[in-house]
């Protein structure tokens, strides 16, 4: 492989051909964020009222899907591209290519930690292992080896089996949250509104009106893997199909699971609903705990699995791009090497960071809503002006319909405010006292620094 091939090889590598169909598709889209999301959308809806909630998400899913389209589009115009990185050098140059490589890359590498993070709060939270004790430090290390293991994977073509597992893990998690909300009282309860929230301080109420908001906002997040997963289907237009299914899990996981859950335990469950003070269904010992953390745990493995896919092929692309990507263990131990950078990273950040919510808080805000709304819009907006400009050359009318511009523009603007709400969030979270998360690295027989507030 010369150079210019190396530079041109593909992140997301096909094997002997494409063998995701549109429905598993749908579901790795889904899947993706879903085991996260789960034990976050009753207090999304809390915090943004029975009705504001459903409109959020539904405004969100939608400004996704759409910017999920709009690269779809321009995927199907230049099939060559297969990373969001190679369609904004394609589109509008280099610099395109590295805002996109940044804020895409740039997440799966941030996020990691926090999926590792909460696989071993899963774990931590069926209950204690015997000499690990309470030190969730410890139960990072103990999982993340497992972790490791998990980016042979290698492709998308190779994760159908697993998300499959994903996605019955989410259904298990949904189940066993309806069960226990139905099951066990919530004591005190504060009745839910319909609109925002009962907080009576109005600044407090905005954040967290910030918070229902950045929830929607991770939730769902297709534009990550669009241009990557479409590559491996035999058919790239039936991305559409997938994209409707997914978007429509992901409403129907908020509207009626969210709902359920606020209208029996209140406005103020828990930003994880495990962590909701006054249930008896998630103490440790309690079927309802075990099951629910059980599938979290298998749910949340997958999503590590997920985020490593494209950022282990890039590592191995951008060090080694004439690797043969065969299974024979010497290729095995080169593929485990080159994704072991990142990994050190996330096994690092999930010790030392005083917070994962706060890094989760911070992640969310600088790169999903630019992923899933601001930069395919940025990007069409390009192409269609490239395209009209290239008909009008050789002498035919092209012009922008009025609908792309109405889509272009709600896409852009809804990107932005997703933005200024997430961050509202993030530095909100830091300023109050009422909402600032308790800080700490190490453990109490290695404790570095903690705080925890007055």
């Amino acid at each position: 492989m010369d150079q210019s091939e190396a530079q041109t090889a593909p992140l997301v590598q096909q094997g002997e051909g494409h063998h995701v169909e549109w429905k598993q598709a749908g579901i790795i889209l889904f899947t993706f964020a879903a085991p996260s999301a789960v034990m976050a959308v009753p207090f999304a809806i809390a915090n943004a009222g029975y009705a504001g909630g459903m409109v959020l998400c539904i405004i969100l899913t939608w400004a996704s899907v759409a910017g999920a389209n709009m690269l779809l589009e321009m995927k199907l115009l230049h099939p060559h591209c297969e990373t969001l990185g190679d369609l904004g050098k394609e589109v509008i140059g280099r610099w395109a290519q590295i805002w996109g490589n940044v804020i895409q890359l740039g997440n799966f590498c941030l996020f990691m930690p926090c999926a590792l993070s909460f696989v071993a709060q899963s774990l931590y939270s069926i209950g204690t292992l015997g000499p690990l004790g309470g030190c969730i430090d410890y139960y990072v290390w103990v999982v993340a080896g497992i972790c490791l293991l998990s980016t042979q994977v290698r492709s998308f073509d190779n994760v159908n089996v697993f998300t499959t597992i994903a996605f019955l893990c989410a259904i298990g998690m949904v189940v066993t949250m309806v069960v226990g909300a139905f099951q066990y009282e919530h004591t005190p309860r504060i009745p839910a509104q319909w609109f925002g929230n009962p907080e009576p301080d109005p600044g407090l109420r905005l954040i967290r009106l910030a918070s229902g908001f950045t929830i929607n906002a991770w939730a769902y997040i297709p534009a990550f893997l669009t241009v990557e997963l479409s590559t491996c289907m035999p058919n790239p237009v039936d991305f559409k199909k997938s994209l409707l299914l997914s978007g429509g899990l992901n409403v129907m996981l908020f509207v009626i699971v969210g709902s359920i859950v606020v209208v029996r335990w209140g406005y103020n469950v828990g930003e994880v609903i495990a962590v909701t003070t006054g249930v008896g269904a998630f103490v440790p010992g309690n079927v309802i705990n075990t099951l629910f953390n059980a599938f979290q745990l298998g749910g949340n493995f997958v999503c590590y699995m997920l985020d490593s896919v494209p950022l282990a092929r890039f590592c191995q692309e951008t060090w080694a791009p004439n690797f043969k990507d065969t299974w024979t263990m010497p290729d095995i131990l080169r593929y485990l090497g080159y994704t072991l950078p990142t990994f050190l990273v996330a096994v690092l950040l999930s010790t030392f960071a005083p917070s994962i919510d706060t890094l989760v808080d911070f992640v969310t805000a600088l790169t999903i809503p630019w992923v899933t709304q601001i930069y395919p819009a940025v990007l069409y907006w390009k192409f269609l002006h490239g395209r009209a400009a290239d008909n009008i050359e050789c002498g035919l009318e092209d012009p922008i319909k009025k609908s792309e511009k109405i889509t272009i523009a709600l896409v852009f603007t809804i990107g932005c405010i997703s933005f200024c709400a997430c961050m509202l969030k993030a530095v909100g979270y830091l300023a109050l006292d009422e909402l600032r998360p308790s800080f700490q690295i190490g453990c109490s027989n290695w404790l570095i620094w903690k705080w925890s507030g007055s």
